[in-house]
């Protein structure tokens, strides 16, 4: 990373004063920064969450690009409707109903990936000086988004079974006593990113008693709910909110961890009302989502060998996880803890108070190993002596190596700390 920054050309920026105020907010996200390091074959990154593509059939794939092209061409590469190729919208409502979540394609519609759909809402419900609510730490693509609308983020921390609702809804009674309202809770329910928990049915049920108490909407991202590995699954905050009537959950997700990220295909679920407004968003912002790709992603979804593939994403995810944490317990300080994910692609590490894991980067990359440091998920300064650990992206013996590798420069920082005590 220090290497990057040294070749990069520092130029004045003859335009700051032209500059809307809200780019003062508008902040690179370390794990992007991180992802040329990544790209190095010399590194063994736990940095970014890429996901396996190289799973995929592309012998299938080829054969799925050439039929949208020669029997569908007329619609692949022309402009779609804002909502999203309703074909395609038929299949992920059988995605979704995988999951437990009945819906209808009128009911959804389809964004340039689960980031985009982060980003409409933000542009549909936030003012500037506006209050949200977030985990702590919390999706740091997320945040990075929220700051740009210049919102206040309220984060509320997270222990082994979610966020923790008894302090949210402390938090949500001192607003409202204030006269504040709260425009919307965004948590990530399955395997968060970063931390890896998953929050409590008895914690989801809750949620959704104080939406609903203190008239606000809850944002569930659920990119990795299929990617379980262990355990039994527990039903989405949609699908509560279904069942109740209540139309206080926004749903979203993305293709990219179950299929390819390079598709750029998301989708979010919400009343109709909130998908109206999020309509002409698009309209405003792309235009459309990509015709070719979702003509693609339908004719994959077509195939009944793709819940195959999520069979085998399952079995090479669960066998990197297990190997990240066998390394952890066997090579790292017994003063360290670290999540344990049912399934997803990340674990949370925690070290010692007097460590500071962007300080420590430095070392583990000259060690050629990357992570990526606690700051940038929390919007407080918090999460120094924390960090995301990604298990999705390196095979089995490069993990177990590069765990030894970043416990080895971690305990040598111990040593060198605890020597000048």
């Amino acid at each position: 990373m220090i290497q990057e920054k040294k070749s990069r050309k520092i130029t004045f920026d003859y335009w700051k004063h032209l500059y809307a105020h809200r780019t003062n907010n508008m902040l690179s996200s370390e794990i992007r920064d991180l992802l040329s390091l990544s790209a190095r074959p010399d590194i063994i990154s736990f940095a970014g969450g890429l996901p396996e593509v190289r799973a995929l059939n592309y012998q299938k794939l080829e054969r799925y690009i050439k039929r949208a092209v020669k029997i569908d061409g007329d619609v692949s590469l022309q402009y779609g409707t804002s909502e999203g190729y309703y074909p395609l919208k038929t299949k992920l409502v059988e995605v979704m109903k995988m999951e437990g979540i009945e819906v209808n394609e009128e009911d959804m519609i389809i964004t340039t990936g689960g980031q985009q759909a982060i980003d409409l809402l933000a542009k549909i419900f936030l003012n500037p000086g506006d209050v949200i609510i977030v985990e702590a730490p919390s999706y740091t693509g997320a945040l990075n988004s929220f700051k740009s609308y210049e919102p206040e983020i309220v984060s509320i921390p997270v222990d082994k079974d979610g966020i923790k609702t008894q302090q949210l809804e402390d938090v949500l009674e001192e607003l409202y006593k204030k006269n504040t309202q709260v425009k919307f809770i965004y948590i990530v329910t399955n395997f968060s990113n970063p931390s890896g928990v998953t929050t409590s049915l008895e914690r989801r049920r809750k949620l959704l008693d104080l939406a609903k108490k203190y008239n606000t909407v809850i944002i569930e991202d659920n990119p990795y709910g299929m990617l379980r590995f262990e355990g039994k699954s527990i039903p989405s905050l949609k699908e509560l909110d279904l069942k109740r009537n209540d139309q206080i959950v926004i749903y979203i997700s993305t293709l990219s961890k179950i299929f390819a990220p390079g598709l750029r295909i998301g989708w979010i679920v919400a009343p109709h009302p909130i998908l109206e407004k999020i309509n002409i968003a698009i309209q405003s912002a792309d235009l459309c989502t990509s015709s070719l790709t979702q003509r693609i992603a339908y004719e994959y979804f077509s195939d009944p060998t793709w819940k195959e593939n999520i069979e085998k994403f399952i079995r090479i995810y669960r066998e990197r996880r297990d190997t990240m944490l066998k390394a952890l317990e066997e090579s790292f300080p017994e003063e360290a803890t670290w999540s344990k994910p049912e399934g997803g692609f990340f674990i949370w590490l925690k070290l010692p108070e007097y460590l500071n894991t962007k300080e420590i980067l430095a070392d583990a990359v000259t060690n050629k190993v990357a992570y990526v440091p606690g700051t940038g998920f929390y919007v407080d300064g918090r999460g120094k002596n924390e960090a995301r650990l990604s298990f999705s992206t390196e095979g089995p013996e490069r993990i177990e190596r590069g765990i030894n590798i970043l416990a080895k420069v971690i305990k040598d920082k111990m040593s060198l700390y605890k020597k000048f005590l």
